[in-house]
């Protein structure tokens, strides 16, 4: 996660106008995809923790993901004018895009 919340923070830095922020920030994670799948995959791996985890009565490692989560949302809901149907959109599609990358198809198979 502290590798994605920069990479969207660095996109979206200095764009003028939600639609050109969504665009850079959607463009910053394909390429970290591309150039680092591991980022996602270990992303991916810690939402699961949590759920393994909290079962068992560790609470540690979710409170750890979600603090990271939250600073990614916070990160593009800002960048997007702070919309919430956009930020919602926004990780709705890359959620979309993220599954099948996860499971060795291409990420345009979601769409």
């Amino acid at each position: 996660m502290e590798d994605t919340r920069p990479a969207f923070e660095r996109a979206a830095d200095g764009v003028e106008g939600g639609e050109r922020a969504l665009q850079a920030m959607t463009n910053a994670d394909a390429q970290l995809i591309s150039t680092r799948p591991e980022t996602l995959l270990m992303q991916l791996q810690g939402y699961a923790a949590v759920a393994a985890a909290e079962a068992e009565g560790d609470d540690l490692i979710g409170e750890v993901v979600r603090v990271g989560w939250m600073r990614i949302r916070a990160t593009v809901h800002l960048s997007l004018g702070a919309d919430a149907d956009e930020t919602a959109s926004f990780f709705a599609c890359g959620m979309l895009g993220n599954t099948p990358t996860a499971i060795g198809l291409p990420a345009s198979t979601g769409r």
